[in-house]
């Protein structure tokens, strides 16, 4: 939950102060606002290549794939820059798909996860031979194969590749709302049926099990909960091998944190989070002096941890008026830019863009000009003076932030900006009043 009291800045490779002002690599924020408007969302490349590289590294010496969750943020800039860096795709719906693959990710480095793809989400995902569907219901299992049976007659007889996700009833101790990997949630089979799915696979001549996979969640701070469902299902990986099928793909899934500036303690760093993968495999009796079978493919699906810090949401204050005994400093940006805070209570660092080193001289209620009272940025939050024209900048917004934007109030999409050094390009323009209800 958003803590009014506390004003933590998390420390930023890309955002920094030069002479009073903040700028976002090379380029100040005061320039790409009075360049592109606000509200804006700004992306830094350099971020997100450095994330990946840390997140690649916590991994090194198993052979891997980092295989983005793209729901983080599916703008198709971060898809080519990350494909290019060799990252695949955890997709969940047919649109993720699309894009993923006009963006010129290789299909035998996508997955598809989700509970309720539609028959003609899984037949785009047939057309396009991804590398895996993973199943998550008996159901689905039954209409991939129909699917998969009536491409035969056409001369496709190549076997659908499909995955088991295992639900392995782990508490992540994370948010309620993003905790996936307990019983009593959607997400994923329980492990008596999905040895009967995979039984059912065995039979198949249209089937083959590609990939074993789990996810417990987001925000892991827990390395004892990761390794014990890193466990699980790497045991649930080997049984299936000794019942005569070939899984290929060990999908552990995501969930690596990042900090937002209110955490009691310091979440495990990416290295220790590896080593919690590592321990995983070795009780599982799949990693033999450090080392996995050749022909086991280690894949991870982090989304929040490649770009959650990598973006900013840079808004202008419209108005400041005092109401009660409150400060209520009204913003271009609202929960239409994004809806963490709303929705979650989530908290996000801010702070001016001028003199970002002033001390707060009181409570502030951020808020957006959207009808509903629930549309804040922040309650509470102790914050400098600051005027009408004045630009904020909301940290640690590239997750969940502009993907889950919206044109309530017929408010047209915030532009989104990528910054490379001195650089910035728009990777979307901004909306338009003549796009609103489009077509």
């Amino acid at each position: 939950m958003d803590r009014g009291s506390r004003t933590d800045v998390p420390s930023s490779t890309w955002i920094t102060e030069r002479d009073g002002h903040l700028h976002a690599e090379g380029c100040s924020l005061e320039s790409i606002a009075s360049a592109h408007g606000t509200p804006v969302h700004v992306v830094s490349s350099a971020a997100i290549r450095r994330a990946f590289r840390e997140i690649d590294d916590a991994l090194a010496g198993l052979p891997h794939l980092v295989c983005y969750a793209m729901k983080a943020n599916g703008n198709p800039a971060i898809l080519r820059l990350l494909a290019g860096l060799g990252a695949g795709v955890d997709a969940v719906s047919g649109g993720e798909l699309h894009w993923a693959h006009r963006a010129g990710v290789p299909v035998e480095r996508i997955v598809m996860s989700g509970v309720g793809k539609t028959d003609d989400e899984l037949a785009l995902a047939l057309r396009l031979g991804i590398r895996s569907i993973h199943v998550e219901s008996a159901s689905e299992l039954t209409v991939i194969e129909a699917l998969a049976a009536a491409r035969a007659p056409r001369g496709s007889t190549e076997p659908i590749r499909v995955g088991l996700r295992i639900n392995p009833n782990v508490d992540p101790k994370t948010h309620p709302y993003i905790a996936t990997g307990i019983h009593g949630t959607k997400f994923g089979l329980e492990l008596d049926e999905a040895r009967a799915l995979a039984e059912r696979i065995a039979a198949s001549q249209h089937l083959t099990l590609e990939a074993v996979t789990s996810h417990i969640g987001s925000q892991l701070g827990d390395l004892g909960a990761l390794t014990e469902s890193v466990e699980l299902t790497g045991r649930f990986f080997a049984w299936c091998r000794g019942r005569g099928l070939s899984p290929r793909m060990l999908d552990v899934g995501g969930g690596w944190p990042i900090a937002y500036g209110d955490e009691d303690e310091a979440y495990p760093s990416y290295a220790r989070i590896g080593d919690a993968i590592r321990d995983g495999l070795a009780r599982a009796g799949l990693l033999v002096e450090g080392r996995l079978a050749d022909d086991v493919l280690l894949t991870i699906e982090p989304g929040r941890a490649l770009v959650g810090d990598a973006a900013a949401l840079l808004t202008r204050v419209v108005h400041v008026k005092h109401q009660g005994d409150k400060r209520f400093v009204v913003c271009d940006a609202a929960m239409t830019e994004l809806i963490r805070p709303s929705l979650y209570g989530a908290y996000h660092a801010i702070v001016p863009v001028r003199a970002p080193s002033r001390l707060p001289v009181g409570s502030a209620e951020i808020v957006g000009p959207v009808c509903e009272t629930g549309d804040f940025l922040a309650e509470g939050r102790p914050l400098a003076e600051v005027a009408r024209g004045d630009l904020l900048v909301v940290r640690g917004t590239g997750a969940y932030g502009a993907a889950m934007s919206s044109e309530y109030n017929a408010r047209p999409r915030a532009a989104e900006v990528m910054v490379e050094g001195a650089t910035a390009t728009v990777i979307r323009r901004r909306g338009r009043y003549e796009d609103l209800h489009h077509g």
